[in-house]
């Protein structure tokens, strides 16, 4: 296997007497073997850039320190036992001419192997769009795996080609200049050697610095979630012997001995560059003859470099002649026997916690808000999306660039002579759109699209694009004020039937949620589980003691990690497990920002007035033509229709994903279109929606049901010149927080400009007799003059209809400039009702 010129290398890969042991051997990529080639036989390449390939390996060996560091519990970290795993181990063989990095950092997984150190920088400059997900998503990457059913951990370790751990590739995009296409002419010998380093484009930094220093590089890992494996180029083979070149154009990839096996002193795991434990990774590079000539096997010359380089880190570096070294080997060991301990602990204290798990509850009896929905959490995780991972960010943020920039619909919703000339500027803007996003992941690829208009051929890409986008906008509803209008007619157009045909596929695809991420993976009883309320809750200060948070704290944690072990499975990681609690804790924080302030403003209705009393001077009864009211109310009649109106808001935003889910499917129906017409506010798109008319329908039944006697008109605008689609009807009820929020905020922080500034106390007593009766001729006006049926000239776009009540609280918020009380509003620090379109 080995020759005798590699029989140190040889010997750090201990033999183990196992018969299930896995060995595989695939080709590199040819782009990324001629390179490599032309680097190798140049005798003066890259000698200037040796320092930089040898700080570039260091550095990503101390960002898998990292990683590993920061997903470590606290109290293992604290451990004195794991303290060994922050020293980078340097040994340098100057007889075999090696030197390895070794790092107990995050390791690798056998997928990562293949798809970061595989397939190298040239493989994903030679990617098509199609593939591109794959190359930007580097975090979800999967690759066939014979040995394994599922990695379960997307922590890379040191020297990987993706653009995340490289400065210099973050302007690829813009610099084709940079990076040579496998259809590009081959670059020269001389070219090469002049151009490539270690933090080249053209072949990525680790193969980069991997020429400029060696001849041969094996990478010996294991990440925690997975087994240990070896990946080697060119190690089988000293470069004066036959068939060394043929051994560049390949890798082997080992696991040495069977699954679920960690590498211990016990098992020949005992010299001082081997990893050991749960993680580690080992780069050892057989050096070439410049590096070898420059001083990179002589520990002096080295030590500086290397301490220059953690300097403001909190690792340190140690050698292999260090008189430390059998101390920093038995380390390992030690630390095996102290973390057993401290599982041992807490696995008995989930045992018991377990046992009685009603222990663990959270419960806030002296909360007055609940941010709780009132449906389970099995149903609402149906329409819950799921939270983005690191590569989904980066193609969010490619999608909002292009709807930023786009003016789509300004192009589209106007007026045109013809049909047929209206459908041709809807296809001209859609394809403009679909291959501006395929240009800017690949430059080749959108000329072949350009050429050959085959956008079926990309038509996943687009769609997961596409639902990255739609699925942070339901998460975040503030977020893309916008740029979500405009993609979202864009799309309808795009699977209208006049378009859709021209383009040969729908670019409309499911929204990931959390119900069919786990139902995908066999983890639904996880959302049925007694500790899930307790592990998702929010937990809020809300001016309670500072213990009484931290006892709920700690118990939310546990329920996180009883769940995380409980549910753990070969197809449900404790990494999935856990973006799923945080993709229903993202829920309970919309919840929280958006339903509190509703049922605060109620608990305000319910405290300062009664139905059934009157207080001199607060009477809510209203009269139709006085004041600009458009109703006629007595004082209790109009107490229940404010309340009513405020309980179908709260109901309405606890139940806005699944609304969002039922107008995203009548939007983008390709059954039900819309017709363009001029509604008196420009021209919109009047769609009916079914859809989100009969889940609006639900709501409203259950509210009227729960508050007994309905005051009012119970219809629902839809489909018409009031609320034209689904969109303008999902826009209406995500303004409710933005109305609500400001005026509890003035309320709330009366009390504090007053105890901050003597002044505004004088001014508040000798303008509105004092704080409380300043609070309560807010809420007086507010409850009289934002529910009177106000807002229009005609009473069927107005008045007291599910829609016409927000017109009118709307219609308040656009005279609060005019009321007495405007500039308290103002000192307690109100801006708007707009929110920010940023």
């Amino acid at each position: 296997m080995t020759s005798p010129q590699n029989k140190t290398d040889a010997e750090e890969l201990p033999t183990h007497s196992t018969t299930n042991i896995s060995q595989a051997t695939y080709p590199l990529p040819q782009p990324l073997v001629e390179r490599l080639e032309v680097a190798m036989r140049s005798e003066t390449t890259l000698i200037d850039s040796l320092s930089d390939a040898l700080s570039y390996l260091v550095s990503n060996a101390v960002e898998a320190m990292d990683a590993m560091y920061f997903a470590t519990p606290a109290n293992i970290r604290k451990h004195p036992a794991f303290q060994h795993r922050l020293c980078l181990r340097i040994t340098a063989n100057p007889t075999e001419q090696t030197l390895s990095i070794t790092d107990m950092g995050a390791g690798m997984t056998r997928t990562d192997l293949i798809n970061s150190l595989g397939i190298g920088r040239a493989g994903l400059i030679s990617s098509t769009a199609k593939n591109i997900k794959s190359a930007v998503l580097d975090d979800s990457s999967t690759s066939p795996d014979d040995d394994d059913d599922e990695d379960h951990s997307d922590e890379s370790s040191v020297a990987t080609d993706t653009e995340e751990n490289d400065q210099d590739e973050k302007e690829e995009a813009k610099s084709d200049s940079d990076v040579t296409s496998p259809m590009e002419e081959e670059p020269t010998e001389a070219a090469s050697a002049t151009t490539l380093d270690c933090r080249s484009k053209s072949l990525g930094g680790f193969y980069a610095a991997f020429c400029s220093l060696g001849t041969g590089v094996r990478v010996c890992t294991k990440a925690k979630f997975d087994d240990y494996y070896v990946f080697e180029v060119g190690m089988d083979r000293a470069p004066e012997q036959e068939g060394y070149w043929d051994s560049l154009k390949k890798f082997n990839l080992v696991r040495p001995f069977e699954e679920g096996a960690s590498p211990t002193a016990e098992n020949g795991f005992n010299q001082f560059q081997h990893v050991r434990g749960e993680s580690g990774t080992c780069v050892t590079i057989r050096l070439n003859k410049n590096a070898v000539e420059n001083g990179y096997l002589d520990e002096d010359k080295l030590k500086p470099v290397l301490l220059k380089i953690v300097e403001t880190t909190q690792y340190t570096v140690a050698f292999s002649s260090d008189e430390n070294a059998q101390e920093i080997i038995d380390a390992s060991a030690k630390e095996v026997e102290a973390i057993a301990t401290l599982h041992d602990q807490e696995d008995t204290e989930l045992t018991f916690l377990e046992a009685g798990a009603e222990q663990l509850e959270i419960r806030s009896t002296n909360d007055r808000y609940s941010s709780g929905s009132q449906s389970s959490v099995k149903e609402r995780s149906k329409y819950i999306p799921l939270r983005l991972s690191l590569g989904e960010r980066k193609m969010l943020r490619l999608v909002e660039a292009a709807m930023y920039c786009c003016d789509y619909t300004s192009e589209v919703d106007r007026c045109f002579s013809s049909g047929a000339r209206r459908t041709h500027a809807q296809l001209k803007g859609v394809t403009s759109v679909l291959r501006g996003l395929v240009t800017a992941c690949d430059y080749e690829a959108a000329q072949k699209l350009m050429e050959a208009e085959n956008y079926s051929d990309y038509e996943s890409f687009f769609r997961q694009m596409f639902e990255i986008a739609r699925r942070h906008k339901i998460m975040n509803p503030e977020k893309m004020r916008t740029e979500y209008g405009k993609l979202i007619y864009l799309l309808q157009d795009a699977v209208s039937p006049t378009v859709m045909p021209h383009l040969g596929f729908s670019v409309k695809g499911p929204i990931e949620s959390v119900y069919k991420f786990l139902e995908e993976r066999g983890g639904l009883g996880l959302l049925s589980d007694e500790l899930i309320e307790t592990a998702t809750i929010e937990i809020l200060a809300l001016g309670r003691p500072r213990s009484v948070i931290d006892t709920e704290i700690r118990k939310k944690e546990r329920a996180v990690i009883l769940l995380k072990r409980k549910y753990q499975t070969s197809r449900l990681s404790q990494d999935d497990i856990h973006l799923c609690l945080y993709s229903i804790c993202d829920n309970n924080s919309f919840l929280n920002s958006n339903r509190v302030p509703i049922d605060k403003i109620i608990d305000f209705l319910k405290s300062n007035f009664s139905p059934n009393k009157i207080e001199e001077g607060y009477s809510l009864s209203i009269v139709s033509g006085e004041a600009g009211s458009r109703l006629s109310h007595s004082h209790e009649r109009q107490f229940y229709y404010a309340l009513q109106s405020l309980t179908l808001w709260r109901d309405i935003i606890d139940d806005m994903f699944r609304l969002w889910a039922m107008a995203e499917e009548d939007l983008l129906s390709e059954s039900v279109t819309y017709s363009l017409q001029d509604t008196g506010q420009g021209m919109q798109r009047v769609q009916q929606s079914p859809r989100a008319y009969r889940a609006m329908q639900e709501v409203l039944n259950r509210v009227r049901n729960s508050v007994g006697h309905w005051v009012g008109s119970s219809v629902v605008h839809m489909g018409d010149h009031n609320v034209p689609n689904a969109l303008s009807f999902i826009d209406k009820y995500t303004q409710v927080p933005r109305i609500l929020g400001p005026i509890i905020s003035c309320l709330e922080n009366l009390e504090r400009i007053c105890k901050d500034d003597e002044g505004i106390l004088s001014m508040i007593n000798n303008g509105f007799g004092g704080v409380e009766k300043l609070r309560k001729d807010i809420l007086y006006d507010f409850f009289r003059s934002a529910f009177d049926g106000s807002g229009s000239d005609l009473w069927y776009d107005a008045g007291s209809c599910v829609d016409g009540r927000l017109t009118s609280a709307w219609n308040w918020c656009s005279q609060l400039q005019e009321k007495p009380f405007y500039p308290i509003f103002k000192l307690t620090g109100f801006t708007g009702f707009d929110g920010d379109f940023k």
